[in-house]
């Protein structure tokens, strides 16, 4: 069934990427939540992959290789695509496409790995084009004006135009997990070879950094002068953008596999020993806020809210209150999860792998409530 955007929503607020932009932030300018309430549930497949938004209608994928565009509004699914391989990479709207990435021995473990990025007409959901890389995709597509890159398993970044031709590639040491972040006509991303890296825009080294350990889901987190990452030793890092050069690190017990959020003047981390941690940016500790879970999935908010959002291992999604660390709510799902909360248009979009996509929207009080 055909998506016609252009009836789609008043609303032009967007969350087309993992971590919300480019700089995988995680923080955007949208309403405040507060206290969200649920909205709708539907149940699509077991989802990793984090979802994404635009004009009213909500983009996810799933572990059984299905990438479904769903109109919040009238609350049904308008069309879907069955890719058949694994999708644990983040999708992203570029223009009039949806690029998404498949990791085909996510399940199987078969060396024997057949993957693909693609491109699909949002409207519809047909395929535009595919082309074949060189190992499993966890990382997740960012855009650089009309191009993509991409890390692979093959130990690659990819920069792809929007064609589905290969620019350039990158080779690291290691396999790379870890999503690029774009600022100022720079890439940023982690490896499992250990080191953090800067690339210009033409692909060539700008610096890279030895950290603690391999680099794996972290994705870089870009203030005007700083890049935040965790490290699979459980590093919790702050480098200077400019040369790589860390202006400060902390250590902690377990791997740092979500990505830090960054919001006002506060930089936030969840980490596999079930903790979310709340620096200021020179370094100091603000907070610490314990789950029953270990944290893989990273934490999200609006730029305007007092919460920030997240989901555990221990299958809750919370929300801090990211100033004291004192959590304010609270929802149980039925299964781990590991996907990023997506914040738009005064909503929050969170999947799961018991298979069901949640929505929550901003808590109004019934119109007898004065």
């Amino acid at each position: 069934m055909k998506c016609d955007l252009g009836m789609s929503s008043k609303n032009n607020e967007s969350w087309s990427m993992f971590r919300g932009n480019t700089r995988r932030t995680g923080s955007v300018r949208t309403r405040p939540l507060t206290r969200p309430l649920l909205y709708w549930t539907i149940e699509l497949g077991p989802i990793i992959s984090s979802p994404i938004y635009e004009g009213g209608f909500l983009y996810v994928a799933t572990l059984t290789g299905r990438i479904f565009c769903l109109d919040i509004l009238r609350r049904e699914i308008r069309w879907h695509q069955n890719i058949g391989s694994p999708i644990v990479s983040s999708l992203l709207i570029l223009d009039k496409m949806i690029i998404c990435a498949t990791f085909d021995s996510w399940v199987s473990g078969d060396t024997l790995e057949n993957n693909f990025v693609y491109s699909l007409d949002k409207n519809d959901g047909r395929m535009i084009w595919k082309i074949q890389m060189g190992g499993g995709i966890f990382s997740s597509p960012c855009p650089a004006g009309k191009n993509i890159a991409i890390g692979s398993m093959d130990h690659n970044l990819y920069l792809l135009n929007s064609r589905g031709e290969i620019i350039w590639n990158f080779e690291s040491k290691g396999q790379i997990w870890s999503s690029p972040s774009y600022y100022e006509n720079n890439f940023y991303f982690g490896s499992d070879d250990g080191f953090i890296y800067s690339v210009d825009i033409d692909g060539s080294l700008r610096w890279k950094s030895k950290l603690n350990g391999k680099i794996r889901s972290s994705s870089p987190c870009m203030s005007e002068d700083s890049v935040f990452v965790g490290t699979y030793e459980g590093g919790i890092y702050c480098l200077n953008n400019i040369d790589g050069i860390p202006k400060w690190n902390k250590n902690i017990s377990k791997p740092v596999l979500s990505s830090p959020l960054l919001v006002k003047d506060k930089v936030m981390f969840g980490t596999s020993d079930c903790k979310i941690y709340c620096f200021n940016l020179i370094g100091s500790k603000i907070w610490d806020f314990e789950t029953v879970g270990k944290i893989w999935s990273s934490p999200s908010s609006s730029e305007f809210d007092k919460l920030m959002f997240f989901g555990g291992l221990d299958s809750f999604i919370y929300g801090l209150n990211f100033s004291t660390g004192k959590q304010e709510w609270k929802f149980p799902t039925m299964g781990a999860i590991d996907s990023s909360p997506c914040i738009s248009n005064g909503m929050l979009f969170i999947g799961s792998r018991d298979g069901i996509l949640y929505c929550f929207e901003r808590h109004k009080d019934p119109p007898y409530i004065h």
